[in-house]
């Protein structure tokens, strides 16, 4: 099968833990993602709030990301993001430098308050700041990551982008959680002709079995009509997962679930590859 996964951590990990990222015991490996036929990655390269020096670890954890690309799995197409936008500080040339980097998508903020906008964690509104910040992402095509920003600052930031994603959520119709987004959100997202990554971080899913709630949250999403705004954002190595997706080589298993509940792999085919593929690539096969 085809995979195309919005937000992992692993060469964050990688990087804090000195592991190389085909020779770890993390959830994602070469190894365990040789299941795949064509797999399309995004790895983060994660800026904590108040981190000291946060550009300086951006830039070491770029080089990182990019020497352990170069011999790569044949199946692997990694894609460079940003989780974090402490690290631009007060300084817009920054975007510019993540744009020569490759930088695909910056996450506006953690879960505090930044420079840019207010964080789940926060009360704050998108910043003065922010809104040039997000006007120079727009101009480098880099992409608008609205996880984790609240939702005081999400409306107006989402008004903005010209290309906007929620790379790792669920949806507050199934488990009410700071972090997830609820249905005025999504429907605001699709009318942007943004993409959800759907995350499987348990705290977000709810109580209960992994793959039945990853379900309840595809199903409503086909509910809404939003079938072509659907991808999956896993958080692997970000988070403890339930056994049953405890690393990347059950995402078929996942997909078989999903089937058996009577989604069709045509629809699946598009929420594990193909919707996030074209937004990536404006559409272009």
């Amino acid at each position: 099968m085809k995979y195309f996964d919005l937000h992992a951590d692993t060469a964050y990990r990688c990087l804090g833990e000195n592991l190389a990222f085909n020779d770890n015991a993390l959830h994602i490996t070469a190894d365990k993602a040789s299941v795949f036929d064509e797999w399309h990655q995004c790895f983060v390269a994660f800026i904590k709030d108040g981190i000291k020096e946060p550009f300086e670890y951006y830039k070491k954890a770029v080089a990182f990301l990019k020497n352990e690309f170069k011999n790569k799995a044949q199946n692997l197409t990694p894609i460079l993001t940003v989780e974090g936008g402490f690290l631009i500080e007060n300084d817009l040339s920054r975007v510019e430098t993540m744009y020569n980097d490759g930088i695909r998508a910056l996450t506006l903020t953690w879960n505090a308050e930044n420079q840019i906008a207010g964080g789940a964690d926060s009360d704050a509104g998108l910043k003065d700041f922010g809104k040039d910040v997000i006007k120079e992402l727009n101009k480098f095509d880099i992409m608008v990551d609205l996880a984790h920003i609240n939702k005081k600052s999400f409306y107006p930031a989402l008004e903005l982008a010209d290309r906007p994603i929620i790379t790792h959520a669920c949806l507050e119709y199934v488990n009410k959680h700071r972090r997830n987004v609820d249905d005025d959100q999504i429907k605001a997202l699709v009318e942007k002709n943004g993409i959800l990554g759907l995350c499987y971080y348990p705290l977000f899913l709810g109580e209960g079995d992994a793959l039945e709630n990853i379900y309840k949250n595809v199903y409503h999403m086909l509910e809404l009509g939003f079938e072509d705004y659907l991808s999956m954002g896993s958080d692997f190595d970000g988070c403890d997962l339930d056994e049953k997706l405890s690393d990347i080589s059950h995402v078929p298993s996942l997909y078989e679930y999903l089937n058996s509940k009577n989604i069709s792999k045509e629809i699946l085919d598009k929420i594990f590859f193909t919707n996030a593929y074209n937004f990536f690539n404006k559409g272009k096969i």
